[in-house]
């Protein structure tokens, strides 16, 4: 697995933190099972001393499984669509794979998220069907304000009206404005699983 794509927001992430999270679970489970099978082959049934480390590591495989299937159903967005978007991707604009999460728990993935320097277009072939675009703007919009950064996210869940918005964005120049981009990109990162 590529590790540059199991960091938060960038292209992969998904479906490389679903794989690395699914073996992560087969192989403490194996080893769980291992440690019964050779305990009750070494000790038999009474005094069995290998049930205790068995026991041990049912809490971390649990919490794989639980990593494993919080993304179970999400999935990277197409690389054809990541490619036409490159180019953000080159200036350190683009997030990719991120699945929000609002204060209620509400899991909303969002593929594509450009910020600029006045603000974060974002896309997400959910929205409509699974969320409304307000649902994933107010958390990532109050993080914003709470950490004192004069931007506000728009979601979109049209692609063509998201390229469209996207081709009038302005990059960031200057110092200032290049920290406020990136404090922006550390917020709604902030927001994500």
């Amino acid at each position: 697995m590529d590790k540059e794509n199991e960091a938060r927001g960038r292209y992969g992430y998904i479906d490389a933190h679903r794989k690395s999270q699914l073996l992560k679970t087969v192989v403490s489970g194996a080893i769980v099972l291992a440690l019964l099978i050779l305990g009750v082959i070494i000790f038999g049934t009474k005094k069995n001393w290998l049930m205790i480390p068995a026991m041990l590591m049912v809490i971390p495989t649990a919490n794989f499984f639980v990593g494993f299937a919080a993304f179970a159903k999400f999935r990277t967005a197409p690389k054809e669509k990541y490619e036409i978007l490159g180019n953000f991707e080159n200036q350190d604009m683009l997030l990719s794979d991120l699945i929000l999460v609002d204060a209620k728990g509400k899991r909303m993935p969002v593929e594509f998220a450009v910020v600029y320097k006045n603000g974060v277009v974002a896309w997400s072939s959910y929205c409509g069907k699974r969320f409304r675009p307000e649902d994933a703007e107010i958390p990532v919009n109050d993080v914003l304000k709470r950490r004192g950064i004069p931007m506000r996210m728009k979601l979109f869940s049209n692609w063509e009206e998201f390229l469209t918005r996207i081709d009038q964005v302005e990059t960031a120049e200057g110092d200032s404005e290049l920290r406020r981009v990136d404090l922006a990109k550390e917020a709604v990162i902030s927001v994500s699983m």
